[in-house]
């Protein structure tokens, strides 16, 4: 591929003005937004691109050859437009599949959670936290609150079912960082977090009583998609005052219940 007709100086000072005082960087913010273009109104040459991204022709050829070496957009020659890549489809489908883990599973929740008038949520794993990303609420006035988009530690509470079966890199750097102690039931030493995930493997769920906060409880199981793999964890949270003893079989039966109807709609056998 020629190099359009730029001076270098240009090109250089194209560069150094990415440099800025916040936490954007510019260059990656630029290339995102080239590719949006490119998805948006695909088949588009390099002049064009130019002026609807508003950059000089010369960071945007800059721009779609990094996206191009990535992957992520492609040139169909002899002509000289742009198209998304493969790594952009392999991406979309990515997300495809966690709309719909979301969009089913709160069918899931919305019709176990009347049943146990408690909270029930759906949380992934993101890096190194768990990600609630749909729930149920009761209305009750005292309640365990949720929030879609909240994050939470691995090591604490029953998103340790996800921490349970996620790669051995990420159990890895878990144990290698420092786990906070919410309260003195944390299991924050390696031993008793090595043990604890290795009741939930034997048992296939875990049950945490104020490991997060002194008054709560919760129950959390395994979801799994079609390859078997663990997607997400179904948690049923409570007040702890409200959970007497012989409420947790009927608490963790609900949340067996709601985890395979969507492991079974996720193409689980």
């Amino acid at each position: 591929m020629a190099r359009p007709p730029r001076e270098e100086s240009a090109a250089a000072a194209d560069e150094a003005a990415d440099d800025g005082p916040n936490y954007i960087i510019a260059a990656v913010d630029r290339a995102l937004r080239l590719l949006g273009i490119v998805g948006d109104t695909p088949g588009l040459g390099l002049s064009e691109l130019a002026r609807l991204s508003g950059n000089t022709k010369a960071r945007t050829f800059r721009l779609l050859q990094t996206l191009e070496n990535a992957g992520f957009v492609q040139q169909r020659l002899p002509e000289t437009d742009y198209w998304l890549g493969p790594r952009a489809l392999r991406l979309s489908l990515h997300a495809a599949a966690q709309i719909d883990i979301v969009q089913l599973g709160q069918r899931v929740l919305d019709a176990i959670g009347p049943r146990c008038e408690e909270t029930v949520q759906l949380r992934v794993r993101q890096g190194l936290e768990s990600l609630c990303v749909c729930k149920w609420e009761t209305q009750r006035i005292v309640r365990y609150h949720a929030e879609v988009g909240q994050a939470s530690p691995l090591h604490a509470g029953a998103s340790k079912v996800l921490l349970a079966y996620a790669p051995a890199a990420v159990l890895d750097v878990v144990l290698a960082c420092p786990r906070q102690r919410y309260t003195d039931t944390t299991p924050v030493e390696a031993a008793d977090l090595l043990a604890a995930l290795d009741r939930i493997r034997v048992s296939g769920h875990c049950i945490s009583c104020g490991e997060v906060a002194p008054e709560a409880f919760s129950v959390g199981v395994p979801v799994r998609d079609a390859t078997g793999q663990v997607a997400a964890a179904l948690l049923i949270a409570a007040p702890l005052a409200r959970v007497a003893k012989a409420r947790v079989p009927e608490l963790l039966a609900l949340a067996e219940e709601g985890a395979a109807a969507l492991s079974r709609a996720l193409g689980h056998g």
